[in-house]
């Protein structure tokens, strides 16, 4: 059974555990080119099988311009000219030939103007040397530059290192360190409210980088962040880019690594005051005027309680209270992004033992199960599309995620789920929302710790809604993510051959206390009165 501990770290991001491999431009077109020269190909299906070859080979083709170049190839990429134009006019040191460069970068790397390829072909013309030089010259105060000057070039170098050839490139020059501890002090003494672009350089570079994350921890990025955070005057937009910056440094989302130092990470930011922070900065920011902030810090919230004792001070720093708040105002304005965000802190709060009771008895069983209700009753309504729909069901899976933390070895818990009737509203969602698996996932982890250590609520389970038809149901549709779980909310809830589906891979002790390999299981698992039969259909 997973403890209450490791329910609340830091998870590695779901996504394909196959590593990425990345090609430039040049090399695409060369293979493109020697598929015509060598094999007589129409340029249409050269370029189709380059495609295909890459692919194979599990390279991302994302950023590379799939076209048939010519046999006299591209010629500069416009991301290159620009980099290149904008490198001169910084050893110019024209601070008005800076920005108007800066501005054409900016134009051929982000928006309408942006063409597959840019980020090799910027970043090797030099783009991040040149956005750095540019930083270093309107952080000098004797430059005489302006508020315009100093967010152009900070936004310059963020959009820059929204690649991951810039990300590499930026941290093998080391620039996190000088950033930490020279450029921001600097833009900080000098323009105040630029430390909104600097938060927003942080996190551009954290994005998928591992390297840089540990770099910025290592250069002690968390305390000027904090104290963004901290400062009563910071406005909305510096909130925000902190609150990314921290959801960067603390996601192990870079897939070239083996392993991810999120954890680590969080609990720095922890040490340095950012969940007593965040918990002032909700409670301090007004959810009708800004929801979208108050939905980004409560995400932030969520990545930097890790631990038991960091959950715990985020409890008694108002921070469980001010979430129950949030979230029935969410659904008085149908803000599905607050709910969502809301819910998911309160599901990683949940895990701590500790806070368990303080929930349940500030209202939350009932707080909740209302919001669930709510956004099931839109998801419901003919006029929803499958979109929106499906955006429904994700803040339901996260209010009934955090429902079955709350009882996860908490029978009082447990109890007064079955005394406040939540029962039928989770089955129910689980009825209406019968292809998304993620929530029917959470409705079966519900559903178990919901009877494990609480016998008397088996009954009121299974005699006043379809739970055990909709756990079987579950295991059929959605076989990956149901069959452990719903097995074992079956099996506690008493429900016959409950292992139905279920494909062992290691050996097994049946029922009848004779321990057999898969191979001697066969292709159909055992139940308690031997082979489970076929359902009739």
């Amino acid at each position: 059974r997973t403890s209450s501990l490791l329910a609340v770290r830091p998870q590695r991001t779901d996504m394909a555990v196959k590593m990425t491999r990345r090609i430039t431009q040049e090399t695409f077109d060369e293979c493109v080119q020697g598929n015509i020269d060598d094999f007589e190909m129409e340029p249409d299906e050269a370029v189709e099988e380059a495609v295909k070859e890459f692919e194979l080979q599990g390279v991302d083709l994302s950023q590379i311009d799939k076209t048939y170049a010519g046999p006299d190839g591209r010629g500069e990429h416009p991301a290159a000219a620009a980099a290149r134009a904008h490198d001169a006019a910084v050893e110019e040191g024209d601070l008005r030939g800076i920005a108007d460069t800066a501005r054409a970068l900016r134009e051929c790397v982000y928006g309408e103007g942006a063409t597959p390829g840019w980020g090799s072909a910027c970043v090797g013309a030099g783009a991040v040397q040149a956005c750095w030089r540019a930083c270093e010259r309107v952080a000098d105060g004797a430059a005489g530059a302006s508020s315009d000057d100093v967010a152009d070039a900070m936004q310059t170098l963020a959009l820059v290192l929204s690649c991951d050839e810039g990300r590499d490139t930026f941290v093998s020059l080391r620039h996190p360190m000088n950033f930490v501890d020279a450029l921001w002090p600097a833009f900080a003494s000098t323009h105040p409210k630029s430390v909104a672009e600097c938060a927003a350089v942080v996190a551009a570079a954290c994005t998928r980088n591992e390297a840089c994350k540990g770099a910025f921890i290592k250069a002690g990025v968390e305390t000027p962040l904090v104290a963004v955070l901290v400062d009563a005057a910071s406005d909305a937009r510096a909130l925000r880019h902190a609150c990314a910056a921290v959801k960067a440094l603390t996601t192990g989302d870079d897939l070239r690594e083996p392993a991810s130092g999120a954890f680590t990470h969080a609990r720095a930011f922890a040490e340095a005051g950012a969940a007593s922070a965040l918990c002032v900065s909700l409670t301090r920011v007004d959810a009708s005027e800004d929801p979208g902030l108050c939905a980004s810090l409560a995400a932030a919230l969520k990545h930097v309680a890790v631990n038991d004792d960091i959950c715990k001070e985020i409890a008694e720093r108002g921070g469980v209270a001010r979430l129950l708040e949030l979230l029935p105002a969410s659904c008085a304005a149908g803000d599905v992004k607050l709910a969502r965000a809301c819910a998911a802190c309160l599901r990683q709060l949940a895990g701590s033992d500790g806070n368990k009771s303080l929930i349940v008895n500030a209202g939350g069983l009932a707080v909740l199960t209302h919001v669930v209700n709510v956004f099931g009753a839109r998801a419901g309504d003919a006029t929803c599309g499958d979109a929106d729909a499906n955006r429904f069901h994700s803040v339901q899976e996260q209010c009934v995620g955090c429902l079955a933390a709350l009882l996860l070895k908490n029978p009082e818990g447990a109890a007064r789920c079955g005394a406040e009737g939540v029962f039928e509203p989770v089955v129910d969602a689980m009825s209406r929302a019968r292809a998304h698996k993620g929530l029917q996932r959470q409705c079966a982890m519900f559903l178990r710790n919901a009877v494990v250590r609480t016998p008397k609520n088996v009954p009121l389970i299974l005699n006043n809604t379809d739970a055990e038809a909709l756990l079987r149901l579950s295991k059929k549709n959605h076989p990956k993510e149901c069959v452990d779980v719903a097995s074992a909310a079956m099996r506690d809830l008493g429900c016959d051959n409950y292992n139905e589906g279920w494909r062992p891979t290691t050996a097994v002790m049946g029922a009848d206390g004779v321990v057999r390999t898969p191979e001697e299981l066969g292709d159909e698992p055992v139940g308690v009165n031997g082979p489970i039969p076929e359902d009739d259909e």
